[in-house]
């Protein structure tokens, strides 16, 4: 039968009543414990000159007594079959150890598989204990003053009815805890983005009434773009309100939760206390009973670990250390990195933005505040446009392109009026001419013109006009044959009988046949009709 050890308190007595002159059987229908059992472990006590004769003695005495004596019973597990059994494979132990990846519970299932290893996972793990042992997990436990630090994370809260979009939709808790009163702040959203986790911050400072000085947070993109030990780099958004409000960003270090444990364990309460409790028809019907449940529910109950209600200790102690809240409610900002397309606009939101022609093919940040769009370089600000709601409009500024395409931009009559008197009075008059028909749709024969009179000069193009004004031969094709065979030079007069005739005037165009030919016709088929 396998040796029963009995418990600390039952040793104490049984060294403290033999210790009283108390006999076996006294000792045995106090404890229940046998003769036998209580002749052992007075001998046990003996040998650590333990007697009747000594002074009564304090009840520690007794403790590290039988502390003593317990100690001695246990046999080392150095010296345990299993143990001798399972150190003949330490050298093979060792050398499987060194392989990247390797767990000890692969090792014992190589030295099973391949070694007939013939004891059991649990011999084999103490032997590991004992050869390897873990350092205990230990942590330093701080506390804050009031006022000084909050954290905040995200949770999962299940589906809820979003109103909106008329469907059950994944939601998720926003929960914000003050360190010194363990009073939470809890608002349910549908997604986690940068609007939201900015707007739920500022939603929460004005629930407590002011702004802590620190806040502790993990590392999601909403607040820290990229994660590092020293130096993190925040979302510009995130690092905005912050500013504004004045509080101090503290991301955790890197998957460990634990540096952030007083809002770890709100997210499972709110799941327990307030989900599992309460009917909510929809998500802002949620998040109007979730704050009285935080004030006059879980605020009222007694904590845990400070032992006091967070409410009371918020509102006598807590409140007046935050910070005051600025007069002007911070103005959600989104900020969006952008690529300066070909056409020297960026897209933010769906809508367009001009920038100038140098910034093309390079990466900018955007910033959209309730009427306009910031765009920023390398931490300069360049550009301001107005902002637009409805996706898909352009914003553009004419003078962001290069001059030699901007001046195609513009579209009005007078503009291009104004443009043609530079190469001559003759070609006013035949861009004058060409648009009156239709501006917008002949605005590509235009610029041409303005072209050909970059390639040829503006005295040719304007002795071409000219002589288009006068055959009234308005066509591209026309003009381009004047001025490729230099047909400008030649007098109006001459230019039939020289054979070089290249347009034709719509004036001397006449009819084979004078009209009188078909009034006699018409005569005549009269005549034939009426016999």
């Amino acid at each position: 039968m396998a040796r029963k050890d009995i418990r600390m308190e039952e040793l104490v007595e049984v060294l403290y009543q033999w210790h009283r002159w108390r006999n076996m059987s006294q000792i045995k229908r106090s404890t229940g414990l046998a003769r036998k059992t209580i002749r052992k472990y007075i001998f046990l006590a003996k040998e650590h000159g333990f007697g009747r004769e000594m002074p009564e003695q304090p009840y520690t005495y007794y403790l590290e007594l039988a502390g003593k004596i317990q100690r001695g019973l246990k046999t080392p597990l150095e010296i345990s079959p299993a143990y001798k059994k399972t150190s003949e494979y330490q050298n093979l132990i060792e050398k499987l150890r060194k392989r990247p990846y390797m767990k000890p519970k692969q090792i014992y299932r190589i030295l099973k598989r391949d070694y007939e290893y013939p004891l059991s996972y649990s011999s084999y793990q103490r032997y590991m204990n004992i050869k390897y042992p873990k350092l205990p997990r230990n942590c330093l436990r701080i506390e804050v003053s009031a006022g000084e630090e909050s954290q905040v994370d995200f949770g999962s809260a299940g589906l809820m009815y979003d109103p909106e979009q008329k469907r059950m939709r994944r939601a998720h808790a926003f929960v914000m805890s003050l360190s010194y009163s363990r009073l939470p702040y809890v608002e349910f959203v549908f997604d986690q983005g940068q609007a939201t986790w900015v707007k739920c911050h500022v939603n929460a400072f004005e629930f407590f009434g002011g702004v802590p000085q620190r806040i502790i947070l993990d590392n999601l993109k909403s607040g820290i773009l990229k994660p590092h030990t020293y130096d993190p780099v925040f979302n510009r958004a995130y690092a905005e309100c912050a500013k504004h409000y004045g509080f101090i960003i503290d991301p955790a270090k890197i998957r460990e939760p634990s540096h952030k444990g007083k809002v770890e364990r709100k997210i499972p309460v709110v799941r327990q206390q307030f989900l599992s409790t309460y009917d909510c028809r929809d998500i802002n019907d949620a998040n109007e009973k979730v704050k009285e449940w935080a004030l006059k529910e879980y605020g009222m109950e007694i904590h845990g670990t400070t032992k006091r209600r967070p409410s009371e200790v918020f509102m006598s102690e807590e409140k007046d250390k935050l910070k005051v809240l600025p007069l002007e409610r911070f103005e959600l900002p989104l900020w969006k990195e952008a690529k300066v397309h070909p056409d020297h606009h960026i897209v933010y939101e769906k809508s367009y933005y001009s920038l100038p022609t140098r910034y093309v093919g390079k990466k900018v940040w955007a910033r959209g505040g309730f009427n306009t769009v910031q765009i920023f370089f390398e931490g300069e600000l360049i550009k301001t446009h107005q902002r637009a709601y409805r996706a898909g409009t352009w914003r553009t500024d004419g003078r962001d392109y290069p001059p030699e395409k901007s001046k195609y931009l513009m579209k009005s009559k007078s503009w291009y009026q104004t443009e043609s008197l530079k190469h001559g009075s003759y070609v006013c008059r035949l861009v004058t001419v060409i648009l009156t028909e239709h501006a917008y749709r002949n605005i590509r024969k235009i610029q041409s013109l303005f072209r050909l009179g970059e390639k040829h000069g503006s005295e040719a193009l304007n002795l071409t006009s000219k002589r288009c004004l006068f055959y009234e031969d308005y066509r591209m094709s026309t003009i381009k044959r004047i001025l490729d065979k230099k047909l400008y030079v030649l007098p109006l007069d001459d230019e039939e009988h020289a054979g070089q005739q290249a347009i034709h005037s719509q004036k001397k165009l006449t009819f084979l046949r004078p009209p009188d030919y078909f009034n006699h016709t018409k005569t005549k088929h009269h005549i034939k009709t009426e016999v």
